[in-house]
Parts: structure tokens; C-alpha cells; sequence
């Protein structure tokens, strides 16, 4: 007989090849959570997470997002998690006319309303140090839309 609540605990992830806008599609996504693996779970969660090194110090940019935003429902949270300045992160909030650019360290967050033009990328990381991001959307599903 299974358990009452066995069916909320999800161990390991599934690997998604691509996700829309975010780049290069030669890696792949881990997917923790999402409506599919989890019934009821109003959550899609991936993360990327690195043990730095002295190449990916000086190359930090191995993954990122484009510019895209998400559809009502759909607010998105990102964690950079890991040691203190582990990983620096480059943030853009806002439509092309009112754009925002923010620097974030680990460990910080980033709240991104449903409908907000958003990108990510990491800029800086720093060798011998654990850090990456968890990516949250709130629906259970990763619906994008176009920048604005």
C-alpha cells in the first residue's frame, strides 16, 4: 500500500533538452519539479549549479536566458544560491523602454511578476567556490512569451 503524501516526493530529475529563449541548446536542463512529475504541483523548478573552476571563472557565461517574459499566472522567482559570491548574475526587468539592469551575488533572489520582460545571464564566478541558480515558475508549466 503506498503512502498518503508519497506521491508529492520526487527524487532525481528529468533532463530537458531545451527550454524556449534560453541558450545554447548544447546543454542540457535539469527539471525537478514540474505539473507533469508531480500531480497538483503548481511549480516548474530547474536549476544550474556549478562547482567553479579556473575555465569557468574566465569564461562565466555558459548558459543563459534571452530576454522573454511569462504569461498571466506564470510569475517566476530565481535563487543564486551557494557560497557568498560564489556566482554574480546579470538581471534585466522591464520592456525595452524602461529596461533595468541589476547585478545579483549569491546568494540573493529576483522576484519577476507574470508579464515582465526578464533575462539572466552569469557574468562572474568565483574559482573554488559552489554556486547556481534555481529557476521557479509559479504555474506548473514554462509558458514564454516574446519580450515587449
Amino acid at each position: 500500500m503506498k503512502n498518503k503524501f508519497e506521491r508529492f516526493i520526487q527524487e532525481g530529475f528529468k533532463t530537458v533538452k531545451s527550454v524556449p529563449y534560453h541558450k545554447p541548446d548544447k546543454f542540457f536542463y535539469p527539471l525537478l519539479m514540474s505539473s507533469k512529475s508531480v500531480e497538483g504541483a503548481n511549480f516548474w523548478v530547474y536549476y544550474f549549479f556549478l562547482h567553479v573552476n579556473e575555465d569557468l571563472a574566465k569564461n562565466p557565461t555558459v548558459s543563459w536566458a534571452e530576454r522573454h517574459r511569462h504569461p498571466e499566472g506564470s510569475d517566476e522567482i530565481y535563487l543564486i544560491i551557494g557560497d557568498p559570491d560564489a556566482i554574480t548574475v546579470e538581471v534585466t526587468l522591464g520592456n525595452n523602454d524602461e529596461m533595468e539592469t541589476y547585478e545579483v551575488k549569491s546568494p540573493g533572489s529576483v522576484y519577476i511578476p507574470a508579464g515582465i520582460t526578464h533575462s539572466i545571464k552569469p557574468i562572474k564566478m568565483t574559482p573554488g567556490k559552489c554556486g547556481g541558480i534555481l529557476a521557479i515558475v509559479s504555474n506548473g508549466e514554462y509558458k514564454t512569451l516574446p519580450p515587449l
